[in-house]
């Protein structure tokens, strides 16, 4: 029986640890020995799905330093008597368990990378440890075809492999209809998610004498982007939205709020392959999207949902509205459609056997 070591820096509220925190206990039920290992303990939203999972998360006592967490993760991998596998999600992670494999520990090593454009030269220090990893996992087609341009000696690599989505938990509900259309987004307060220009999409819709219709944005605000928070709840004042659209802190019963909307919409200006995006489809809810990175290959344009160019205030709206002003029927149909693509496309057991493969490889 294989050992094998998810390494991870927290289990707060995001797509990452959601995902880490599922692989863990897919690969436990599998007949893996697995341990799920962090070194942020505040942040613990996926605790008790891990151990209803049977899985007991470890947190590991560390310094503010890298080299704390290095230390502390290579003690805790001696004092478990040495891993087969490691696998790394988020940039933190990542680089300690190439910087372990640098300093000789002997296990084999996978990545998950969710890079961005914008990210590239950034994380270039992270790019240049991937040396000592043995495989690169990008959660988006997009981004593993982008390292490889960018990166050609990753292409070897690199082994793409999509988020999960629970269709088991995430399910429809019976549909009631209410007086008020309400649009859902789940995503963090960050200039990433493109909140002003969907403030000024939603103020668009309001001039054009769309009133019925309540907004509800799910989120935390990204660690170091309060100032832009600031700036987008100024200007929800500024724009007189106050009875349109309410900021509401990440919650555990999401599900309950994918069920109760009669949308989804998500205005980022980048993606990975967002969780988000396939839980509301997972829901059965038309979707509305940027049409970037992996969104066109999860949302299927004018059958569940509706692609826009994130940067063009009037498609957002426009997006919107037409959802808006379809016939109940026809929007339950996208809904429908929703769920079976989730169902094809987005299963357990297809994310899990795709890591098992490449487990099995060595």
């Amino acid at each position: 029986m294989k050992r094998i070591l998810c390494l991870i820096d927290g289990l707060g509220s995001g797509g990452a640890e959601r995902q880490m925190t599922g692989l863990a206990v897919m690969l436990k039920e599998k007949g893996y020995h697995v341990d799920l290992v962090a070194y942020h303990e505040e942040k613990n939203f996926y605790v008790s799905l891990a151990k209803e999972g049977g899985i007991e998360p470890f947190f590991l006592e560390v310094g503010p330093s890298r080299w704390s967490k290095v230390k502390a993760v290579r003690r805790y991998i001696k004092q478990q008597g040495g891993y087969d596998w490691v696998i790394a999600y988020k940039p933190g992670p990542n680089a300690i368990g190439c910087i372990l494999k640098l300093l000789g520990m002997r296990f084999k090593l996978i990545v998950s990378e969710r890079i961005t454009d914008s990210e590239v030269w950034r994380k270039k220090n992270l790019f240049r440890l991937y040396r000592f990893t043995d495989y690169i996992v990008p959660n988006a087609y997009s981004q593993g075809e982008f390292l490889s341009k960018t990166f050609p000696w990753m292409t070897k690599k690199i082994v793409p492999i999509t988020n999960f989505t629970d269709t088991d938990y995430f399910k429809p509900s019976e549909f009631s209809e209410s007086d008020i259309f309400r649009v859902l987004t789940v995503a963090r307060v960050a200039k990433q998610k493109n909140v002003l220009r969907y403030l000024d999409a939603i103020a668009l819709l309001k001039k054009r004498g769309i009133e019925r219709v309540h907004f509800d944005w799910y989120g935390n605000v990204e660690r170091g982007q309060d100032d832009y928070a600031q700036e987008c709840y100024a200007k929800v004042k500024e724009l007189g939205l106050e009875e349109q659209i309410e900021f509401h802190p990440s919650t555990s019963e999401i599900l309950m709020k994918y069920q109760e909307c009669d949308m989804f919409c998500l205005p980022s200006l980048f993606e990975g392959f967002p969780n988000v995006l396939c839980e509301a489809m997972s829901c059965g809810k038309p979707v509305a999207c940027g049409n970037v990175c992996d969104n066109a290959r999860i949302a299927a344009n004018g059958k569940n949902g509706l692609l826009f160019d994130p940067t063009k205030v009037e498609e957002i709206a426009d997006a919107l509205q037409e959802i808006y002003s379809m016939p109940l029927e026809k929007r339950q149909e996208w809904g429908r459609s929703s769920r079976e693509i989730a169902v094809e496309l987005l299963s357990k057991e297809a994310f899990v056997n795709k890591y098992i493969e490449v487990i099995e490889r060595n």
